[in-house]
C-alpha cells in the first residue's frame, strides 16, 4: 500500500486530500498534517451571537466546475447563497466621495469616475488586440487604455483582490485567463454559516485522515508521494534539506500583510444607510484602508435584524507596517474611515480584528521565472509535489482547480514510485 502526506491544511490540502481520497479509495494511505487545532488556514467563519465575522475570503465565484462539484460532493450544494440583488452595487471611493462603479452602457456614459478622454480610451482599449502581458499590470493598463485608468478603475480592484500593487505585479501571471472576449457572467456565492462551512464538511469526512497540532519541518522519508500545501515561506523550510535549489526560489515569492476589522453596528447608528456592496479605494488616495464591504448587505445572516455588519481591509503591499499596529489603532482607523463616509451617530456594538503577517501571495514581476524554477527542481525531485496559492492563482476556485489537477497527475504517476 502506498503511503502519501500532505503538509498544509488550508482549502488547497483539504481539496488534495478529498480527490486523492475519491481516486484511490482505501488503495492507498493517506494522512493530513495540520500544526494548527483545526485544518481551514485563512478560510474561518467566526459566529458570535446575531453576527458572523469572516476571517478570510468572504465568498467565491460560481465560474468553476470544480468548486461547484466538490461543494455537491461535499453535501453541502443547499447550504449555498447567492449575494443579494440590492448588494449587485460597487463603489470606489475618490477624494472622499463613493463613485458608482457603472455596470451598463448608460451608467459608463454618466459616470464622473471617469473624464471624457478615459472613457475614449476605455472603448479604443477594447479594440486593441496582441498587446504583451508580459510586463507589470500598470504597464498593461496604460498601453491598453491610459494611465489614469490604471489609477482609478484597476488598481482598487487589485487591491481588493490580491492587496498588491500594480507596478510590481505581473500581468499574464495575475490573470492568465483573460482573454479578449472577456470574462464569463459568475456571481459571488457563499454559505449560509460562512466560508468556514465547506471547510467544516471537509473536516468531518476526512476527520480520520487529519492529524491537527502536527508540524512538519522536514520532509517525511517513510512516505511514497509527499504533497506540500502550505504558503511558500513555510514550503521553503520543510524542503531545504531536500532540494535547496527549490527552497531558495520559494524563499523569493513576496506576500502582503492585510488586517481585517469587523464592525457590528446597530441599524440608526449611520447617519447615511450604507448601500451596495460596499467600496474599494485606489492607492492614489494613500490610505491604510484597502476597502470597506458592507458584509450583511452582500449575505444573509451576516447580522441580526436591526444591525449592520461591516468588513474593513487594512495594509497590503502600500502600507504593510499596518500589521505592527495594535487591535485598538486599527479598529479606530476602521472607525474614522466608516465616519467620514457614512457619518457615525453612535459606535459600534461589537467589533472584531484579524490580522495576518503574510496573508496574499504576489505574483510580482520575476514571478514567470520562479515559476519555471520550481516546476524544473520538483521534476529533480520524485515523489515531492507542491499545491497552494502562489502557484497558478490566489484564488479558492484556484486552489481547488489545482488540486484537482495535481491528485490526477499524482495518481497517474503513483505506481511507478
Amino acid at each position: 500500500m502506498k503511503r502519501i502526506a500532505i503538509i498544509g491544511g488550508g482549502i488547497s490540502g483539504l481539496a488534495v486530500l478529498h480527490y486523492l481520497k475519491q481516486r484511490l479509495g482505501d488503495s492507498a494511505q493517506i494522512t493530513l498534517f495540520e500544526r494548527e487545532a483545526s485544518a481551514g488556514g485563512t478560510i474561518r467563519s467566526f459566529r458570535n451571537d446575531s453576527c458572523l465575522f469572516e476571517w478570510g475570503p468572504n465568498g467565491f465565484l460560481d465560474n468553476q466546475p470544480a468548486t461547484l462539484q466538490l461543494i455537491k460532493e461535499m453535501g453541502a450544494a443547499n447550504q449555498l447563497i447567492t449575494t443579494n440583488p440590492t448588494a449587485r452595487r460597487y463603489y470606489i471611493q475618490i477624494k472622499g466621495n463613493l463613485h458608482t462603479v457603472p455596470m451598463g452602457v448608460l451608467e459608463f456614459i454618466r459616470t464622473p469616475l471617469l473624464p471624457l478622454r478615459d472613457k475614449w480610451s476605455l472603448i479604443i482599449g477594447l479594440l486593441k488586440m496582441n498587446i504583451s502581458k508580459d510586463c507589470s499590470i500598470d504597464d498593461y493598463v496604460s498601453r491598453r487604455f491610459s494611465p489614469s485608468i490604471a489609477r482609478s478603475l484597476i488598481d482598487p480592484f487589485i487591491n481588493g483582490i490580491c492587496a498588491g500593487d500594480i507596478k510590481r505585479l505581473h500581468m499574464a501571471s495575475a490573470f492568465p485567463k483573460l482573454k479578449p472576449k472577456g470574462f464569463k457572467r459568475s456571481h459571488m456565492r457563499s454559505f449560509k454559516k460562512g466560508m468556514g462551512q465547506i471547510i467544516e464538511a471537509l473536516n468531518k469526512r476526512y476527520q480520520k485522515h487529519i492529524q491537527t497540532n502536527w508540524e512538519i519541518t522536514t520532509i517525511p522519508s517513510l512516505f511514497d508521494a509527499v504533497i506540500v500545501a502550505t504558503p511558500a515561506y513555510a514550503a521553503a523550510k520543510i524542503v531545504e534539506n531536500l532540494n535547496p535549489i527549490l527552497a531558495q526560489t520559494l524563499t523569493q515569492i513576496p506576500y502582503v500583510p492585510i488586517a481585517v476589522a469587523g464592525l457590528l453596528f446597530k441599524q440608526n447608528s449611520f447617519k447615511k444607510k450604507p448601500d451596495g456592496f460596499g467600496y474599494l479605494i485606489p492607492s492614489q488616495e494613500n490610505k491604510n484602508i484597502l476597502g470597506v464591504l458592507i458584509e450583511s448587505n452582500v449575505y444573509d445572516g451576516r447580522a441580526g435584524g436591526n444591525e449592520i455588519m461591516v468588513r474593513v481591509m487594512l495594509g497590503g503591499a502600500h502600507h504593510p507596517a499596518i500589521i505592527n499596529d495594535g487591535q485598538e489603532k486599527i479598529i479606530g482607523l476602521a472607525l474614522k474611515e466608516i465616519d467620514n463616509i457614512y457619518g457615525l451617530a453612535a459606535g459600534p456594538i461589537e467589533t472584531f480584528v484579524k490580522l495576518w503577517p503574510q496573508a496574499i501571495p504576489q505574483y510580482e514581476i520575476n514571478y514567470p521565472h520562479w515559476r519555471q524554477s520550481i516546476a524544473e527542481q520538483c521534476a529533480k525531485t520524485p515523489g515531492l509535489y507542491l499545491c497552494a496559492n502562489y502557484l497558478d492563482g490566489i484564488s479558492f476556485n484556484d486552489c481547488i482547480y489545482n488540486a484537482k489537477a495535481l491528485a490526477k497527475s499524482l495518481t497517474c504517476y503513483l505506481p511507478n514510485l
